[in-house]
């Protein structure tokens, strides 16, 4: 019985988190401008997809598809919350889908082809092992997180 309170607690707190982090995120994205201050803010608070979609598209397409992606995100992330209080069917499920998708995408794009990702060049020197290394794990973590609250 214990063992079943633990786990319940620690998915409460999961979904709390993951809810949090994703409407954070969602907002963040859909805040990154092109300016200098936009590549400022891409690498403070790491705003992974919009950094994945402008490294496959460019121009007027990323731009949408990045919009599409934070609003997805946004309500992903409400969806979370309020299902803690109610149950929202299958649209919340397509949602996070849809974000479960997007995340698969920046762990491809970011950790296994970006400058310092496995294929170019994770293994140059201590420093870009360990920043290859600490972002993936975060990745993983969210991508856990979101299989996890899914399921």
């Amino acid at each position: 019985m214990a063992s079943k309170n633990k786990s319940s607690l620690g998915m409460l707190i999961l979904q709390i988190a993951l809810g949090c982090f994703l409407l954070a995120f969602g907002i963040l994205t859909l805040q990154l401008d092109k300016g200098i201050l936009g590549k400022l803010q891409a690498g403070v608070t790491g705003n992974e997809v919009a950094i994945a979609v402008n490294q496959i598209l460019k121009g007027d397409a990323a731009n949408i598809v990045i919009i599409l992606l934070g609003v997805c995100e946004i309500v992903s992330g409400a969806f979370l919350l309020l299902s803690l209080f109610t149950s929202l069917g299958k649209i919340a499920s397509l949602f996070n889908l849809i974000v479960l998708i997007a995340w698969i995408v920046v762990i491809v794009v970011i950790d296994f082809m970006g400058p310092c990702g496995l294929l170019n060049g994770a293994f140059k020197n201590m420093w870009t092992f360990l920043f290859f290394l600490k972002t993936l794990a975060m990745h993983m973590l969210v991508l856990g997180a979101i299989l996890t609250v899914r399921s």
